[in-house]
């Protein structure tokens, strides 16, 4: 904890003395208030048979209850009175569990107890007659119903003080579980206090460092102030003498600055007359200019024209080319064309031989055909007709029928 939080007071509860503040303690009474102040009513009303074996829920955890201590002892409780002669009388209090916890007192009474009931010996006297045992018999069965009614208000006396202590004890459980829930909320907060508290730690550390580095930092500029004020003060002597230097260099600059000046009015003059006479020859280059245009114009007519002659010339060279080539391929045609008519006039002469000597035998088969008899000739061409394409008796007798191509 730092040491300058205020002090708590004692009263405080120890989630508030560990740092998590006043709320957690409202948050606590007000769970206090709300468990004092809860009605019986929010309860379900059961049957008493039922809720003697009803199994307690638990409110806040949906798990399995598992057995608990308390139900246990007040087993235990239970089999006690039930071993015991007359039940003691509970007030109307709030069980708790010295109430329901048997000690080493109470196990001595009830054995003592129970060995006093056992060395009890009942004498009955005899019975004389009808009457008496009538008598005997309704005083025993009014003391039995007695003894019974008695034991039945004392069963439901145990189960009333067994419901109101189930109540209680359920009661007692829900106030646990709240109070546990409770204590854990108020850990969570005074661990998310304690993880605060560290992160302030390691803040107030870093700002410690910090502020170390910050003071070094603070040195060392104090330093680089001095430095740089020891330094501004010899710049300042530096620049006195620059000064002083520089007044010097001027006076100096302004005598070479004055023979500069003279020397640059005598260049002016001459390069004025520089000037003129450049003025001059450019003229006389103009005209060299002029000329040398024309000359160039002329040369460039004269070249246009000896190219247009090298054009026309090449154009005349490839016709002649042209020309030779064509006349050389004309007389290798022509040279063709007459060797085609010399044999085709060869040809035709003998064609013409051979017509001749046709002519001259087709004129002798006439006469000779005109001296021979028409069925005869017919006869003849039959059977060179035959002879050429043989051909069946049928086409024969056909042909034969037929008159003769030669006429009739």
């Amino acid at each position: 904890m730092p040491e300058n939080s205020p002090k708590m007071a004692r009263s405080a509860s120890p989630v508030a003395r560990a740092g998590a503040g006043d709320i957690s303690e409202r948050e606590l009474f007000r769970e206090r208030h709300n468990l004092q102040t809860t009605p019986p009513a929010r309860l379900q009303r059961l049957h008493p048979k039922k809720q003697l074996f009803l199994t307690p829920v638990n409110k806040f955890t949906a798990k399995k209850p598992e057995s608990s201590v308390n139900l246990a002892r007040i087993k235990s409780c239970l089999d006690e009175y039930r071993k015991q002669g007359r039940p003691p009388k509970i007030g109307h209090k709030a069980a708790s569990m010295e109430d329901l916890t048997p000690t080493k007192r109470s196990k001595i009474e009830n054995l003592n107890a129970t060995k006093k009931d056992k060395e009890v010996h009942l004498v009955r006297p005899a019975l004389r007659g009808i009457v008496e045992e009538r008598a005997a018999a309704r005083v025993g069965r009014f003391m039995l119903v007695t003894a019974w009614r008695r034991r039945r208000d004392e069963v439901r006396c145990l189960r009333k003080t067994l419901e109101f202590q189930v109540s209680c004890s359920e009661r007692l459980r829900m106030q646990v579980s709240a109070l546990k829930s409770l204590l854990d909320s108020d850990n969570v907060k005074v661990r998310l206090a304690m993880r605060e508290l560290d992160r302030l730690k390691q803040l107030l550390k870093d700002k410690d460092i910090e502020k170390a580095v910050l003071e070094r930092e603070k040195r060392a500029l104090e330093e680089d102030v001095i430095a740089a004020e020891d330094k501004a003060s010899q710049l300042s002597i530096d620049c006195r003498n620059a000064r002083n230097e520089l007044q010097a260099a001027g006076a100096r600059a302004d005598r070479t600055l004055a023979a500069e000046r003279a020397r640059r009015d005598r260049a002016l003059r001459a390069l004025s007359l520089m000037e003129q006479q450049l003025v001059q020859r450019k003229d006389l280059l103009s005209t060299v200019e002029s000329q040398l245009a024309t000359l160039r114009r002329e040369a460039e007519e004269k070249q246009k024209v000896l190219e247009e002659t090298f054009q026309k010339l090449e154009m005349e060279q490839l016709a002649r080319e042209c020309s030779t080539r064509e006349c050389s391929e004309l007389s290798a045609r022509v040279s063709m064309a007459a060797a085609e008519t010399c044999t085709l006039r060869r040809v035709v002469e003998q064609l013409k031989e051979h017509l001749t000597r046709l002519e001259l035998d087709l004129k002798m088969t006439r006469e000779q055909l005109d001296w021979w008899p028409r069925p005869l000739t017919k006869m003849l061409g039959v059977a060179r007709s035959w002879l050429r394409c043989p051909m069946s008796m049928p086409e024969a007798l056909l042909w034969s029928m037929l008159p003769a191509r030669s006429g009739c």
